[in-house]
């Protein structure tokens, strides 16, 4: 006769060998499962809870990438890519697009109904113009770009431009590769809009037209 004791551990192997072969359906409806699912949830009046985590637990672990916390700080969601935490709070897709005009000039579309068309790249060189000798770009010659890649500390805010700021509108700032709101400090500090939020190492870039 079996005990209490070698009864409770056959069903608990039995259980984990059933999930460890089978597909997992927890709440309502468990008899129907797409068959590309390995674990569905299925409820209308409950949810899935994410681990809950402070700021300062969730980057002291480092996870599988695609694994995901609630972070009690942020009061966010955050997924991990492999090398860093990603708020999808601030998971704004839109990024910039270059165009060639094929006149000497190029466009910037930020992707947000802000668009910047350079002057003509080819302009006057020398007190003749194109035909002249050759000289230093003229007033109407060469527009420049600079950009600058941050390492950021853990709750930076505040960035230095690249260069003096002298219209905003020309400063795009990404986070990783994905664009993000600032505001002007002053003519060559930019700080991140309250909710945008940076952690240990995550990557600043700032990127101006001159």
């Amino acid at each position: 006769m079996k005990t209490p004791k070698t009864y409770i551990l056959t069903v608990f192997t039995f259980i984990m060998v059933t999930f460890g072969f089978a597909q997992v359906k927890i709440g309502d409806n468990i008899d129907a499962i797409e068959s590309t699912s390995i674990l569905e949830l299925e409820s209308t009046n409950k949810v899935l809870v994410l681990t809950r985590l402070t700021n300062e637990q969730m980057m002291s672990i480092t996870p599988l990438p695609g694994g995901m916390a609630y972070n009690i700080d942020t009061g966010c969601i955050h997924s991990y890519n492999g090398t860093n935490w990603v708020n999808l709070c601030n998971s704004d897709s839109r990024t910039f697009s270059f165009i060639d005009n094929e006149d000497g000039s190029f466009t910037i579309n930020y992707g947000d109904e802000n668009v910047f068309t350079s002057p003509n790249l080819t302009g006057p060189k020398g007190e003749k113009g194109d035909t002249g000798p050759e000289g230093p770009p003229g007033e109407d010659g060469l527009s420049q770009q600079e950009q600058i890649v941050i390492v950021a500390s853990n709750g930076q805010t505040r960035f230095n431009t690249p260069a003096p700021i002298v219209d905003d509108k020309k400063i795009s700032v990404y986070r990783n590769g994905i664009r993000i709101a600032f505001k002007t400090i002053d003519s060559t500090t930019i700080e991140l809009e309250n909710e945008i939020i940076c952690y240990q190492n995550d990557n600043i870039r700032i990127v101006q037209i001159l």
